[in-house]
């Protein structure tokens, strides 16, 4: 393919790089107040009631990954292949979110009013939060903006919501409102982003009103991205079936000291799928340019996501006592140690989001799945072994073991990615390659 014909030849490096710009401005500015707002009001409910709430979070945050069934990445490069089909594509991956979402929302109240006696307020809180697993369905406008490389309008809409968000946080820690409350506030932030999403991406040309929807393409989108949802569940339940444990093994509390420690890594996890939307358009054009240039491009965006990854571990590791001491006070100590091993769990989320694009553009979306599982039960196994043992530090020490074999090591069990996990190790040993660190990806 000549690169005038490549489905991304309008969209250049200066374009990436603003787009990047724009999406990485967002991140930072979301992370800071996300992680701001959640140190005063983590302080303001404790460990015990942090726990609480977290705990349902988790519940719901599970079931929404089902609802998201794995449409972005696919409905991205889609929308870069067949741009005048875009509206279509977009509704009929609404209706279909909306579908599962249904189904789940259902699972989700049978899930609050199934809780054994003592979770009374979890099943409140679940009842509160539940309108969560439906909003998935209105927030596919925004895979198109970032397709289009529209960083500055998807920008604008997260950052209006989450200071919404942020400023009912604020009003319910100063008014003492009840845990309901702080629930509520998530709920309100994700409708304004949702309806931003959709008034912004309109202006911008983008009109997918649901009746666009076919059926044959739902049909496609279901084919094809099932894996991909239960991949995606996978990635969620590895993510969050710390919280789930510990609540049931060890009770809210550490849960509260868990969730407190996990936010210092999770602040970061928007940074790999930055970096990735903002080079896909550039790895499509090296696809079509030969397999030693795409090889290549492959490494370069690998070298990337490691030296981001290994310049946020490497601080905040040795630096973890005296972080929590500065953010939480005394009644979070616990959550120092298991701030300084699960912050190592980046550097395999970061090639994990890298890696986890390639197989999507390569269609293994099967064997994404099977990685995704693996890591899934083997957190579980190991999370029964070391969580009655050690508490939360256990289980940060099992998320990274679990993360590290789905992101890295299962690539060697796979023959076609073979070739990848070699290059994901040599992004591993990025320290003794750093001049690699700074060539263009």
């Amino acid at each position: 393919m000549d690169r005038l014909d490549s489905p991304t030849a309008g969209l250049g490096i200066p374009q990436a790089a603003r787009h990047f710009g724009w999406l990485l401005a967002e991140r930072i500015a979301r992370g800071l107040i996300f992680f701001t707002i959640g140190l005063v009001v983590a302080r303001h409910l404790g460990p015990t009631l942090l726990g609480t709430l977290s705990f349902s979070l988790a519940i719901v945050t599970l079931l929404a990954g089902w609802v998201n069934f794995g449409l972005e990445g696919v409905l991205s490069r889609d929308v870069l292949l067949q741009p005048d089909r875009a509206a279509e594509q977009i509704a009929s991956a609404a209706v279909l979110r909306l579908m599962v979402g249904g189904v789940a929302w259902c699972a989700l109240l049978a899930v609050g009013f199934g809780l054994p006696e003592g979770h009374g307020a979890e099943a409140r809180l679940l009842l509160v939060l539940s309108p969560l697993v439906l909003l998935p369905s209105l927030l596919l406008p925004d895979v198109w903006l970032r397709a289009k490389l529209r960083g500055r309008v998807s920008a604008t809409a997260q950052l209006v919501a989450l200071s919404v968000g942020a400023l009912l946080r604020l009003l319910f820690v100063l008014t003492d409102a009840p845990l309901t409350a702080f629930a509520a506030a998530a709920v309100v932030e994700a409708v304004v982003v949702a309806w931003l999403v959709h008034a912004l991406a309109r202006r911008e040309g983008l009109h997918a009103p649901w009746s666009m929807a076919r059926r044959a393409t739902i049909q496609k989108l279901l084919g094809e991205c099932w894996p991909l949802a239960l991949s995606g569940v996978a990635v969620v339940l590895y993510m969050k079936i710390d919280e789930l444990m510990l609540r049931a093994l060890l009770g809210p509390t550490e849960v509260g000291w868990y969730t407190a420690a996990t936010r210092f890594t999770e602040i970061w996890f928007f940074l790999p799928s930055a970096i990735a939307s903002s080079l896909l358009p550039r790895l499509m054009e090296a696809q079509g340019a030969g397999e030693e240039h795409y090889r290549q491009r492959l490494q370069r965006s690998y070298d990337l996501q490691a030296t981001a990854a290994y310049a946020i571990a490497i601080p905040l590791s040795l630096t973890a006592p005296w972080l929590v001491a500065l953010a939480y006070g005394a009644a979070f100590a616990p959550s120092a140690p298991i701030v300084a091993v699960h912050i190592w769990s980046v550097v395999f989320v970061f090639l994990g989001v890298a890696r986890g694009q390639w197989l999507v553009q390569e269609g293994h979306g099967k064997f994404y799945l099977v990685s995704t599982l693996s890591g899934a039960l083997l957190n579980i196994g190991l999370n029964v072994v070391m969580i009655p043992r050690w508490g939360g530090l256990g289980a940060a020490v099992a998320t990274v073991i679990s993360y590290a074999v789905a992101a890295w090591l299962s690539s060697y069990f796979h023959p076609p990615s073979r070739r990848t996990a070699n290059q994901l190790t040599l992004a591993l040993a990025l320290p003794f390659r750093l001049r690699a660190a700074f060539r263009s990806p």
